[in-house]
């Protein structure tokens, strides 16, 4: 199996702060890469949310269309998102998605498609600084590692990510070399 790819939390922090939060773009690419980093979301599942599907005082996103048509909830953990989210949600244009297009002929965002999104994102990677490789799934990889790292089990990592099989979460116990050090020198 291909080695699996995530960020550390300082290359997580360096994306998340090129986008311009003066623009309405800006704010809308900030809050749906930190979704993915805070909850663990596939970029299709942020892409698909609906206003009703997000509750900022409580902090927690039901995913109505997950992977396999299951719904499941997830929470953040920022009040920082809570605060974009608040923001996005007065400056949005009216739409049936939380996250959609700003610029549209008729005035209502539509659902930004995932390829349109990517090509995005990459411009985000390369201001960044960091490698070609990195993809917003990678979001989701670094969510699981840092779960993990901090202390959170493999079985509520597997309800958080929506997969049906324990298997699948499994791969999420990689090792780093960073890890091993930690876990070592601390022994």
């Amino acid at each position: 199996m291909a080695q699996l790819r995530f960020l550390e939390p300082d290359e997580v922090d360096k994306l998340l702060s090129v986008p311009n939060l003066r623009a309405e773009t800006g704010i809308r690419n900030r809050c749906i890469m930190q979704l993915q980093w805070e909850t663990g979301m596939r970029i299709s599942e942020v892409l698909d949310l609906q206003p009703r599907d997000v509750i900022i005082a409580e902090k927690k996103v039901t995913v109505q269309r997950g992977k396999g048509g299951k719904t499941r909830v997830v929470y953040w953990r920022t009040d920082e998102l809570s605060m974009l989210l608040e923001r996005w949600k007065k400056k949005r244009p009216k739409s049936d998605y939380l996250l959609p297009t700003v610029r549209s002929k008729d005035g209502k965002g539509k659902r930004i498609e995932p390829r349109q999104y990517r090509l995005q994102f990459d411009r985000y990677v390369e201001a960044a600084g960091l490698p070609e490789w990195v993809t917003s799934h990678c979001l989701r990889h670094s969510f699981s590692t840092g779960f993990l790292r901090g202390g959170g089990n493999i079985r509520t990592l597997q309800i958080i990510l929506g997969h049906s099989s324990l298997a699948t979460t499994q791969r999420y116990l990689h090792v780093t070399d960073s890890d091993v050090a930690l876990a070592m020198r601390g022994y």
